[in-house]
């Protein structure tokens, strides 16, 4: 299978997570270019396209979003799966609304006819050194909102991106490869709990 991996970084994390799983896929000898948006590659002829970028103002950075926007149509025609960098994983209700989480992928779902088959967040790194004055005064300003000081931190994890990885490769072969104009409707007869009996069978 041949794969795009694009994404933006700000500060590195984003880019760490797309170089690793660079790797990951070529380990299970899947072809894999790796390119950020500013390069503007295009996904046509490609099996997979992976969507990464940090989360800015409660969504996909604006960098990601305007490659997207500007491909929408070839991307309509390829399977596409996302991983968006945060440092609020869990999501809260805040004033009645839902915030941070998966919830930052909105944006990204909504920006397509057929949206990504797969998405998940994982866990970003923040050092308050690093950060612009205008970055550190809206961190500052997040995180007086959870309650909490700014400071260095990781939730980054490998782990976290080898089970992406993982789950990509799995969903894409069971439903995923469908979900391209003119095929998702053939992904509406996948049954998964008869999928998860399935392997309970041949595990035993």
């Amino acid at each position: 299978m041949r794969i795009l991996v694009v994404y933006t970084t700000r500060y590195g994390t984003t880019e760490k997570a797309a170089e690793l799983a660079k790797r990951l896929f070529e380990d299970r000898e899947h072809k894999v270019d790796v390119s950020r948006v500013e390069e503007d590659p295009s996904p046509i002829g490609y099996d997979l396209v992976i969507l990464g970028a940090p989360v800015y103002r409660d969504g996909p950075h604006w960098d990601l979003m305007r490659w997207v926007e500007g491909h929408k149509g070839e991307l309509e025609e390829v399977p596409k799966a996302f991983f968006l960098v945060a440092m609020h994983l869990a999501g809260s209700v805040f004033m009645g609304k839902l915030h941070g989480g998966i919830a930052y992928a909105q944006p990204l779902i909504e920006a397509f006819e057929v949206p990504p088959f797969y998405g998940t967040l994982i866990g970003g790194e923040i050092d308050p050194d690093k950060l612009s004055d205008e970055d550190r005064r809206k961190m500052v300003r997040f995180y007086a909102v959870l309650g909490e000081k700014l400071e260095k931190k990781s939730l980054f994890s490998e782990k976290d991106v080898e089970a992406f990885v993982r789950r990509v490769l799995l969903y894409y072969d069971w439903f995923g490869k469908h979900f391209r104009r003119g095929e998702v409707e053939k992904a509406k007869s996948f049954d998964f709990m008869e999928k998860v009996r399935e392997l309970e069978r041949l595990t035993g």
